[in-house]
């Protein structure tokens, strides 16, 4: 099973250019069409069946005729953001053809248009008409999920394309990075744990578990399902790395690790354990240890490409930038993982701040992966540069490079976001709703503007694009928080404020900045204790400024104005130009 994390349910950072799927389709329509068209020899005999057989050709012809003017006018609509109208149309075809392809087409831009009954539709027939295809049933499994409900609904898909995979670990594995991004965190828990209880022998399906739970931050059964991983398969080095980490999180880290080194010594070649071991060392902060790892396996392992791009990669996160130069050079070297190696030395430039140089990596990066994501950086560091026209510029060229109907929304928020950068919000919020005009409903582009329009002032826009997301999404915690946020900020309507946001919560807890805007909700509604309690959490788990100023206007207002200061002086120290923490402490301070 390949398909999943590439599949066209997610939005990937970028993707190859596809060849035009109208030309593919008619590719393969097009010759039976011309033969039920061409003149046959009659046969002398019987004059009325010749006609018989003229006449059902001629028929036969019509309808394939028709069925291509059906495709072509539900591409084109596609390509114009009509995806309601094209999936419509793509269904409508499907049933008429026994290529598996408009089927398939069908079921794509339904999930893009977030027209989940259609999409099941389409995956249905698409496994119709090809009952092997891994990819119909992956995405239909992800359909399913939207369900009312997900977890029974999608579990049977999912646990068929396990039973039927060479590898079923791996098969586990991907599901997993599939179901990591559902918004609806309890059903992707549900679905999982229906795996584990499907799949005992299999430690990939206790580590789905324990990763969800530990996402979750419900670290004791995190552990449960880590040891069950471990049981299954002592010799699995995925089961003890994540062992170790939940042992971390737990703030007991040395019995994991001291079981993980035991482990690198009687196989010290283990590459994977060994990339992990240093990995949990820099995520404890021991940056000197995970140098020393890296560094054996760039001594030891450094002719393999692999290698390069990991330790490269570990080097970044363990704040090593010229040892991470020296992996991603020696990577270049070798002419394998190209396109990585020049994205990740333009992203140490870009650090560096050296955007010459950023600009050349990152225009060097080729087709595949990261390409999309380095055309756009590039375009915004020739805008931040003062060349604003050269980087909307290189925007609407990916644009039309790309013109992938998935890819066009997330072009439309990266020209405005150029623009905000710019000071030019207005602009940006005029680019979104244009946006929207060819994409309605989008959830992608409400969300931009609703940001957008907040910062221009524009709260009826903000408070209406968001209220659309939520009805169009009621699971996506994001939306829900910033709706709820605005409220309790604006001070009105509390106690919708509470709904939204303990909603947002309950989707993704312990997220930093959903807490934040509970726990400013409290203090808008004067439950001062319960204020402070949800911002200090907030603040460990995420040391920002705007959560500063929140965090030190409560203790404030409380009365506790030394702790306020202290708070506010040493978030000011890491971001002096935080414009919520200094206006927060102008105000109050003056």
């Amino acid at each position: 099973m390949n398909s999943i994390a590439s599949s066209q349910f997610k939005r990937p950072a970028s993707r190859d250019v596809p060849k035009p799927f109208l030309l593919r389709i008619l590719s393969g329509i097009l010759p039976a069409f011309l033969v039920g068209c061409g003149a046959v020899p009659m046969a002398p005999g019987d004059a009325h069946a010749d006609e018989t057989t003229r006449l059902q050709r001629i028929q036969l012809a019509d309808e394939r005729s028709q069925l291509m003017y059906e495709i072509m006018i539900a591409e084109l609509a596609g390509r114009r953001g009509y995806l309601d109208v094209a999936t419509e149309g793509y269904l409508r075809a499907s049933s008429k053809t026994d290529d598996a392809r408009v089927a398939e087409r069908a079921t794509k831009l339904a999930v893009w248009g977030r027209l989940w009954g259609q999409a099941e539709e389409g995956a249905r027939r698409w496994l119709d008409l090809d009952p092997d295809s891994v990819e119909a049933r992956e995405l239909l499994a992800q359909v399913l999920m939207r369900s009312e409900n997900p977890e029974g609904a999608a579990l049977d898909e999912f646990a068929n394309l396990v039973e039927n995979a060479e590898d079923p670990g791996g098969t586990l594995r991907e599901i997993f990075l599939l179901l990591s991004r559902e918004q609806d965190r309890p059903a992707a828990l549900a679905t999982l744990r229906g795996l584990q209880s499907r799949f005992p022998d299999e430690p990939e399906a206790h580590l789905g578990v324990a990763r969800m739970l530990l996402q979750m931050n419900d670290r004791d059964a995190a552990l449960v399902a880590a040891e069950r991983a471990v049981d299954a398969g002592p010799e699995h080095g995925e089961a003890l790395l994540l062992r170790a980490q939940v042992l971390s999180s737990m703030g007991k880290p040395a019995q994991g690790l001291d079981q993980i080194k035991q482990a690198l010594e009687t196989d010290a070649d283990n590459i994977n354990l060994r990339l992990g071991y240093a990995q949990l060392l820099a995520e404890l902060g021991r940056y000197k240890d995970a140098g020393v790892e890296l560094e054996y396996l760039y001594q030891n392992h450094g002719d393999n490409a692999d290698v390069l791009l990991s330790i490269g990669l570990m080097a970044l996160d363990s704040k090593r930038t010229e040892a991470a130069e020296r992996y991603f050079n020696a990577l270049r070297d070798t002419g394998d993982h190209r396109n990585q190696a020049n994205y990740y030395l333009a992203r140490i430039h870009d650090q560096k701040q050296n955007i010459d140089e950023a600009i050349k990596r990152y225009e060097q990066v080729g087709e595949g992966e990261l390409y999309l994501s380095a055309q756009l950086r590039s375009a915004e560091l020739h805008a931040v540069s003062g060349q604003l026209e050269v980087g909307i510029e290189k925007v609407r060229a990916l644009n039309n490079r790309l013109p992938d109907p998935a890819m066009q929304p997330l072009l439309i928020t990266a020209e405005s976001r150029l623009l905000h950068n710019a000071g030019r919000d207005n602009d940006a919020v005029g680019v979104l709703t244009q946006g929207l005009e060819k994409f309605p409903g989008n959830g992608e582009l409400l969300y931009a503007r609703a940001l957008a329009a907040d910062r221009v002032g524009d709260n009826d826009t903000l408070i209406n694009d968001l209220t659309k997301l939520i009805e169009d999404e009621p699971n996506n915690a994001n939306a829900l928080n910033a709706l709820g946020y605005f409220l309790a900020d604006e001070n009105i309507r509390l106690d919708e404020a509470e709904q939204y946001i303990e909603k947002a919560l309950q989707l993704k807890p312990n997220e930093a900045p959903i807490m934040d805007s509970l726990g400013w909700l409290r203090f808008r509604q004067g439950n001062y204790e319960a204020a402070i309690a949800l911002l200090e959490r907030a603040y460990e788990l995420l040391p920002d400024g705007e959560i500063a100023a929140h965090l030190g206007e409560v203790h404030w207002v409380m009365g506790n104005q030394q702790i306020a200061r202290t708070i506010w002086e040493k978030a000011l120290l890491q971001s002096p130009d935080h414009e919520k923490l200094v206006s927060t402490v102008e105000r109050l301070t003056q």
